[in-house]
């Protein structure tokens, strides 16, 4: 009897400590990325599209649904509307078109928040480069 009660003593004791020493090792950290509502349009110039922002930094792909832009080249004002985020040949041949100094401008945006419903973000502009006026 002295027998049993010290062998099923060691059993619970070194099923214990085995199982103490599992769990220390199945430690990690969990990240989620937390998604918020869009806050913002950003122009990738990498790719030639606009990405969607939202209130914590994400990048959001998909969404912008349709866009227009605008740009004035030797004094000639260009517009084109596509749709998708994506820029059209036609954008792309005036970005190619135009300089450093050209402001490039983005309006009528509208895009797809994260639960599905379609909004209006607010227009904003993009230049290349900057205009240094005292060089010029």
């Amino acid at each position: 009897m002295k027998k049993l009660i010290i062998i099923l003593i060691f059993f619970f004791v070194a099923n214990f400590t085995f199982s103490q020493e599992n769990n220390g090792e199945n430690r990690g950290t969990i990240r989620i990325q937390k998604r918020g509502q869009l806050s913002k349009i950003q122009f990738d110039n990498v790719n030639y599209r606009l990405i969607g922002v939202d209130q914590y930094g994400n990048a959001i792909d998909s969404a912008v649904v349709e866009f227009e832009m605008s740009v004035t080249i030797s004094g000639i004002f260009y517009s084109e509307k596509t749709v998708g985020p994506i820029l059209s040949y036609n954008m792309r041949q005036l970005l190619g078109r135009s300089d450093r100094t050209t402001k490039i401008f983005f309006e009528k945006i509208k895009a797809k928040d994260r639960n599905g419903t379609l909004i209006d973000m607010p227009k904003f502009q993009y230049s290349f480069g900057y205009f240094d006026e005292n060089n010029d």
